[in-house]
């Protein structure tokens, strides 16, 4: 059985988070989760640590360079198809210096700052990032 470790930011600007739109096709082939709204992040690397991964994910995924805060969430799930556990890692986060926000369209296709998932109703929005809006509205 494989481990993977995953490294999410949930960035934070003047009260709102921003959420990025999964795309369809990642790369020629179908992405995980797609269409989901999500945040910033992807697999550890081998020799980096988690927390240099969401920051190298953060300047990849939305041209971003971002401070780490602190860890706001963890959880675990093992994907039999795969015989891999991914364990993911979420930081909250804030910019380094805020600069336009750029998307590669292969893996994204949208973007947005909220402050509440009710925005977004309707939309599909990853199970995990349903759980941090929960523990921060209480």
């Amino acid at each position: 059985m494989a481990v993977k470790l995953i490294a999410h930011t949930l960035i934070e600007n003047n009260g709102q988070y921003l959420l990025i739109k999964r795309s369809k096709i990642k790369r020629g082939l179908p992405n995980v989760y797609p269409c989901y709204w999500d945040i910033p992040g992807g697999i550890v690397e081998e020799n980096e640590l988690p927390r240099e991964a969401a920051i190298r994910e953060a300047i990849e995924e939305v041209n971003q360079k971002i401070r780490i805060d602190k860890i706001i969430h963890e959880d675990s799930q093992f994907d039999a198809s795969k015989d891999t556990v991914f364990t993911r890692l979420v930081y909250a986060g804030s910019f380094l210096e805020e600069r336009n926000i750029i998307l590669d369209p292969e893996e994204h296709t949208d973007f947005i700052w909220l402050s509440s998932l009710e925005n977004l109703e309707g939309e599909l929005i990853v199970s995990y990032l349903l759980d941090i809006f929960a523990d921060r509205s209480t």
